[in-house]
């Protein structure tokens, strides 16, 4: 009897293949971030790698690691007055350098350097 409630049990969980699929990631050494036409002037966008990009200034780029030092939950683009805020908790952080504001974070964001190259704003290899 042990034996038909264990199928059942493992049936209900389902198999590998009903898992979600994973995104793909950018090509090894490819760095591309966002297409610079796509990051909005005055605000950014977030990639699928988690780096929020930047283009606070018609032109030029910057981007952060999108998860906040606090628990690894990911920011949002920042607002209209260039504050950038984790849902999670709430703290806050400057656009302009991602310096942490308030809140729990213990950090501001770490910046990622970033370049446009054909199109793309792209990470640069240090």
């Amino acid at each position: 009897m042990i034996g038909a409630g264990l199928t059942v049990f493992l049936a209900a969980c389902g198999s590998e293949s009903e898992q979600p699929p994973v995104a793909q990631p950018n090509a090894p050494g490819d760095g591309k971030l966002a297409k610079a036409g796509d990051v909005p002037v005055g605000s950014g966008v977030v990639s699928p790698d988690g780096v929020l990009v930047l283009q606070l200034t018609e032109g030029q780029f910057t981007a952060f690691d999108a998860i906040c030092p606090h628990q690894a939950f990911r920011v949002s683009p920042p607002d209209a007055s260039g504050v950038i805020t984790c849902g999670a908790h709430q703290s806050r952080f400057r656009a302009a350098d991602g310096s942490r504001i308030d809140g729990l974070a213990p950090s501001g964001l770490k910046a990622i350097p970033v370049q446009v190259k054909e199109g793309y704003v792209v990470k640069i290899a240090m």
